[in-house]
């Protein structure tokens, strides 16, 4: 029996982190991972049973660093967003949460088509709505919050996309969408 190299493991994973970016999960391709990762396509069988193994492997540190988000109002004890000190402390937090995994939260939440992590862009917007709903209890009808939230989550991810190697202007960026959607949004918007 041959053993397996955590070498050959990780150039495959990284070979697919570039794959799944660039074509998402429907259009990539094992042969192109492969290539990426320098070595035969029979050889990733060796460590994965198929694609969608692969893809489920890659992104499950995203998805656990998802699910601490919703944590992010204990973690930093927030309970609305009025001062840019509370931006501030909530971006430092989801930067800490989501810098190691920026390409493939991209993945996970825009390139997942035909994948179980479609689901991962509903448990965002639930996330939003209901910390919402418990900041301003009752204030907000629940689809205007759904529309924000959905907006907020596609502007994020966008520039999450388009500036995949500056984590500098990715923190800026969220940072100043986090005040023009939710910082004083109780005096901003009609309520109920």
């Amino acid at each position: 029996m041959q053993v397996l190299k955590e070498s050959v493991r990780n150039a495959i994973v990284e070979g697919a982190i570039l794959e799944f970016f660039e074509y998402g999960f429907q259009n990539a391709n094992m042969r192109r991972i492969a290539d990426n990762a320098n070595i035969t396509v029979g050889n990733i069988y060796r460590y994965y049973k198929n694609k969608e193994t692969l893809f489920k492997e890659i992104l499950l540190p995203a998805e656990r660093a998802i699910d601490d988000l919703g944590n992010f109002d204990i973690e930093i004890n927030i309970t609305a967003i009025k001062t840019i000190d509370d931006v501030n402390q909530l971006v430092a937090f989801l930067m800490s949460v989501l810098k190691p995994y920026t390409r493939e939260i991209y993945i996970m939440t825009l390139d997942s088509s035909g994948s179980h992590y479609v689901k991962i862009k509903n448990q965002l917007e639930t996330m939003i709505i209901n910390k919402v709903n418990s900041y301003y209890p009752k204030k907000f009808d629940r689809y205007l919050l759904k529309v924000i939230a959905s907006s907020f989550i596609q502007a994020s991810f966008t520039v999450f996309r388009d500036n995949i190697n500056n984590i500098r202007r990715i923190q800026d960026m969220i940072t100043q969408l986090i005040v023009f959607y939710f910082r004083d949004m109780d005096q901003r918007l009609f309520q109920n």
